[in-house]
């Protein structure tokens, strides 16, 4: 991605944390409040690598990833280490500014607070929640295969349901609660995960 997009979605990104308390959302927790930072971070991260590791073998039992690279002709599509950290902690950031942060916190502001008042904060996260849950599900559109309809359909259903998890914790933790989850994901998914799978199962492109 240029620079000046990146740029782009990182200041509406900074602008969306600064607006979540604004939009009836938590904040990040005070940086001296040690233990509600342990709370975020065991949920955050523990929920985020239970769930790269599930997609491991949900992709193992289904063959759609391993399939679809197949028929890109791809045999490697991560990053290698160490640049791949690097590399997917910042897609992890721009992903969940883009996903959530910025339509959220924007627009539970405007349309809860500025247009509603207040009166309905909770209907208007809610569907905001499940809108924007939908984004990530329909990239993986582009994984359809002849044969693989029941498999992506399951792919799509499960990225759905994380997504509105990930909606959950930043109404819960605060915003960077879904940072912290993608980068965990992300870890187990796309830095370490391939390493210790088979030959065969290193064929990965996965939900970006």
């Amino acid at each position: 991605m240029q620079p000046v997009p990146v740029a782009a979605i990182l200041l509406l990104g900074l602008l969306g944390a600064w607006f979540s308390s604004r939009a009836g959302l938590p904040s990040a927790p005070d940086i001296r409040d040690t233990a509600q930072w342990r709370g975020l971070l065991a949920v955050a991260v523990g929920s985020g690598l239970i769930f790269g590791v599930f997609l491991f073998w949900l992709d193992a039992a289904t063959g759609l990833t391993v399939g679809a690279s197949k028929a890109l002709g791809v045999s490697w599509i991560n990053v290698p280490l160490p640049q791949s950290l690097a590399h997917y902690g910042a897609a992890a950031v721009l992903l969940e500014c883009v996903y959530r942060i910025i339509p959220i916190t924007l627009l539970a502001w405007l349309i809860g607070r500025v247009l509603l008042k207040g009166r309905a904060d909770g209907p208007v996260f809610w569907v905001l929640a499940a809108l924007t849950s939908l984004i990530e599900p329909a990239s993986a559109l582009g994984l359809a295969r002849p044969g693989a309809a029941a498999a992506l359909a399951l792919l799509m259903v499960v990225m759905f349901v994380v997504n509105f998890f990930e909606a959950i914790e930043l109404r819960r933790y605060g915003w960077p609660a879904p940072i912290l989850f993608r980068m965990a994901f992300y870890g187990v998914w796309h830095c370490f995960g391939p390493y210790f799978v088979s030959a065969q199962s290193m064929l990965y492109p996965g939900p970006h």
